[in-house]
């Protein structure tokens, strides 16, 4: 079992955690390891017309989605715990 540190909340898409210590966002890799996503802001969004403002893309069943900062914000502390894989913890 893959027990988060302290300040990790789950978010609506699975294997992304919300740092509400930091307000970064992290995805969670095969091995446990969690990498932080860059934020993407207003300035930087020439690719993409549908982003309302600054927030994360992820990904989530072969789509882009995006989880906005202001949603984020909102999310409360909750203890998550991931159940061991087949390759390890």
């Amino acid at each position: 079992m893959v027990v988060l540190p302290f300040g990790f909340t789950a978010t609506k898409y699975p294997g992304y955690f919300w740092d509400t210590n930091h307000h970064k966002l992290y995805s969670i890799k095969v091995g446990g390891e969690l990498r932080p996503l860059p934020l993407v802001t207003m300035k930087n969004k020439w690719w993409n017309s549908y982003q309302k403002e600054d927030g994360y893309r992820v990904s989530h069943k072969g789509k882009h989605r995006y989880l906005y900062v202001s949603e984020l914000m909102k999310l409360k502390v909750v203890d998550s715990t991931l159940p061991c894989q087949p390759w390890g913890c």
